[in-house]
């Protein structure tokens, strides 16, 4: 065992020391940091204790992200939805973030139950933007996903104009429909 280690340290110090020279050889140096892309969203401040977070989802120039918002308590989906249909914030637009969301005449309904949201609105679903589902769907799912769980796991139904759209789920920001789980046929025994 000694002889192999002794064989290692100075294969591994040989090794560090040609990748510093070719390094140094190349020109890299320390930069500064650079803007580039959206910042970072979704960590905690460091230092703040008893806080909540509700995350509503809106479009920006790359596509949909969320936005996280301070609380003073837990927010469920109506809640959250609700703050949604008021739009961006200040902060928010800075960043670029924008509702596809248009302008709703009436009162919206949101219902929960396990692992399920409801969302009765004064307009035809089917007229919504795949954009605009998705704000939906994404912010409802994401104030009532029970901890331990994935935000894919609440099911989302949109209804109004006489029209329904069931089981949307979250996944990656954009809302689908959810997959049909195959179940085993039944097996006759003879």
């Amino acid at each position: 065992m000694r002889l192999t280690s002794a064989i290692r340290k100075p294969h591994a110090a040989a090794a560090a020391a040609l990748l510093l020279t070719t390094l140094a050889g190349c020109g890299v140096t320390t930069t500064d940091a650079i803007d580039a892309g959206q910042p970072a969203t979704g960590a905690k401040k460091k230092g703040i204790t008893n806080t909540h977070e509700v995350r509503l989802y809106f479009m920006t120039p790359t596509g949909i992200a969320s936005s996280g918002r301070d609380a003073a308590d837990k927010v469920g989906a109506e809640d959250a939805i609700a703050l949604l249909l008021k739009g961006t914030n200040s902060a928010e637009q800075a960043r670029g973030f924008y509702s596809d969301l248009p302008k709703l005449n009436g009162e919206v309904h949101v219902t929960t139950g396990t692992m399920r949201v409801g969302i009765q609105l004064p307009y035809n679903v089917l007229r919504l933007s795949l954009v605009a589902r998705s704000q939906l769907v994404c912010t409802a799912a994401s104030a009532e996903v029970p901890r331990g769980r994935a935000v894919q796991d609440v099911k989302v139904e949109l209804s109004g104009g006489n029209y329904v759209v069931s089981d949307l789920v979250c996944d990656n920001n954009n809302a689908f429909p959810a997959a049909q789980v195959p179940t085993k046929a039944a097996v006759s025994t003879p």
